[in-house]
């Protein structure tokens, strides 16, 4: 039995050996695999940068004239010309009213001239015949004179005869409504049939000629944003929108703020703020937008467009250190510059990194200054 139990020793003792050996084998071959790399790049050195402090609120396009289209007679509508999305053009014809009622009023007002003018030449014979009689001495002065007042009142009345009939004449040019403006027809609150009165509304039209960006902004801001003051402006989907996404601007536009109201929402604690539009035929109101507004200047960090990787989806840049290897660090970007990004975290001022990043780098491989003799390799992303 004690010659078994010094053979099973032996032959667990070589296991051992055999095993350890294998594993030595194994971490040599791993600690000569993962031999760092030289690489041949550029190295930058991190600083700030003065840049604009920018504050950005949305709204929206619209119409800075707005108006609403009525009559100035009591009429039925015979005819609108025009529906609700039509463009129109200065002086094009809206609404044709219905003049059968105001053509029997002026024919009223015509007979009521002549009926007056009839009257007048009337007293006129009268006034003439007995001033001869008076001086005959044929008829009294009294009579003369009530020939007289009767005179003044038939002139009193045809005056006003006349002034009726100018008047009813006048309101023919009211049958026919004009646009006072271009713009677009939005709504159309009667239809044809319906009684126009003076007041009501029967069509509505926002002007294009000046179209302005309304927004709200926050009551901590109200002291940073004065009138005249120059905002970038950003509508969604201006112009061709079938090649953005959901995220894309066409273009950026330059308005400049001309009305601050202030007086805020007591909820909201926000302030309403109107910025006008440069003219452009693709600008139509209500469309969605941002504005961004320059508050102030402040230093911060920044890099190229080169030196930025992703992994996971998140930014990162490749960190060198003081014995020149490269480390991987997570970034969290403050705003997207033209070339450049505005670093919210991960470094600091005065921090090396990598400028352009070679295809294979991995962490822990060496950075070698360009000119030196050693063997490198180029890679760049």
């Amino acid at each position: 039995m004690k010659n078994i139990s010094l053979r099973t020793c032996y032959v667990l003792f070589l296991s051992l050996l055999a095993l350890t050996t294998l594993s030595a084998c194994k971490d040599d071959a791993r600690i000569e695999s993962i031999e760092p790399n030289t690489w041949q790049t550029t190295v930058i050195t991190v600083r700030e940068e003065e840049l604009a402090e920018e504050y950005t609120v949305i709204g929206s396009v619209v119409a800075d004239t707005r108006i609403d289209i009525s009559s100035r007679i009591s009429s039925y509508i015979h005819k609108l010309t025009v529906q609700e999305g039509d463009a129109i053009d200065e002086g094009q014809l809206l609404i044709v009213l219905d003049d059968e009622e105001l053509e029997h009023s002026i024919n009223q007002t015509r007979a009521a001239v002549q009926t007056a003018q009839a009257v007048l030449t009337d007293v006129e014979t009268d006034l003439k015949r007995f001033d001869n009689l008076l001086r005959q001495g044929s008829i009294s002065e009294i009579k003369v004179r009530k020939t007289q007042l009767q005179k003044s009142t038939a002139i009193e009345n045809l005056n006003r005869a006349r002034a009726a009939l100018s008047a009813a004449n006048s309101q023919r040019q009211y049958i026919q409504i004009r646009s006072p403006a271009a713009g677009i027809v939005t709504k159309r609150h009667l239809q044809a049939g319906g009684l126009a009165t003076p007041g009501l509304p029967l069509l509505t039209i926002e002007s294009r000629d000046n179209l302005k960006f309304e927004t709200f902004i926050a009551e901590s801001q109200l002291a940073n944003i004065k009138l005249d003051d120059t905002v970038i402006l950003n509508i969604e989907n201006l112009g061709n929108s079938s090649s953005l996404t959901n995220n894309d601007f066409v273009e950026s536009l330059i308005g400049v703020v001309t009305q601050i109201v202030y007086s805020g929402d007591p909820v909201a604690r926000s302030y309403k703020v109107s910025i006008a539009l440069p003219p452009r035929p693709d600008i139509y109101t209500g469309m969605f937008g941002r504005a961004t507004f320059v508050v102030g200047k402040s230093n911060n960090i920044t890099i190229p467009d080169s030196a930025m990787v992703k992994k996971g989806g998140l930014d990162g840049v490749y960190l060198v250190d003081e014995e020149n290897k490269v480390w991987f660090r997570w970034l969290r970007v403050r705003r997207l510059w033209p070339g450049k990004a505005e670093i919210a975290a991960g470094l600091s001022s005065g921090e090396r990194i990598l400028a352009v990043i070679p295809a294979n780098i991995r962490e822990g491989d060496l950075i070698q200054a360009p000119g030196s003799a050693r063997d490198t390799r180029s890679s760049a992303r």
